[in-house]
């Protein structure tokens, strides 16, 4: 736990605790998804690759999986980067600002981000019924199921903004929230 996060739990007590939580719901979904992603795609192209090797024919299916499982990966990577305040950002006017402006501009900066992407995964629904005609030919598997990664990824975006938003509204710092700290990777 950040220093952040412990002087958020001892302003705000419950309703950070209540945030922590479902970050930590958030992250771990992503997280799963991102690595399931990976393990599956790394296994059966591993798979194929030597079934190919020792038999000069492939299974088929393996071949498919990127197209279907890539997605997920990557919104799924996309969603902890938003979770971990990774994202690129430019924050020298919100260095100028007094620290009320500054949370008045996160703020702001938030509800954008949440009704951009609620929006875009409305919009996304759309995209999937397009798309439910589209079947892999090996597996059978629907195009949605990779189209279904991009709304799930908006959701995941949209929710940590909102959870941010809850978070700039407790914090003592707001520009503490969703500080990328690069010696908490290590």
């Amino acid at each position: 736990m950040t220093v952040s996060h412990e002087r958020e739990h001892e302003v705000a007590g419950l309703p950070a605790t209540l945030l922590q939580a479902a970050d930590g719901a958030i992250s771990a979904s992503a997280a799963a998804v991102a690595i399931l992603s990976l393990v599956v795609l790394f296994l059966s192209l591993g798979a194929e690759v030597v079934v190919r090797y020792l038999t000069t024919q492939g299974m088929g299916w393996p071949s498919e999986l990127p197209n279907l499982l890539f997605p997920w990966l990557v919104m799924g990577g996309v969603v902890l980067a938003a979770q971990k305040g990774a994202h690129i950002s430019v924050t020298l006017l919100l260095d100028m600002l007094p620290r009320t402006a500054a949370r008045s501009l996160l703020l702001a900066m938030q509800v954008v981000v949440a009704a951009t992407f609620f929006y875009l995964a409305y919009i996304g629904l759309a995209v999937i019924e397009i798309t439910g005609s589209e079947v892999y030919p090996v597996t059978g598997v629907s195009a949605r199921w990779a189209y279904l990664s991009l709304i799930a990824g908006f959701v995941g975006v949209g929710l940590t903004a909102v959870t941010t938003f809850l978070r700039l509204l407790i914090a003592e710092d707001p520009r503490s929230v969703r500080a990328h700290v690069s010696e908490e990777e290590l």
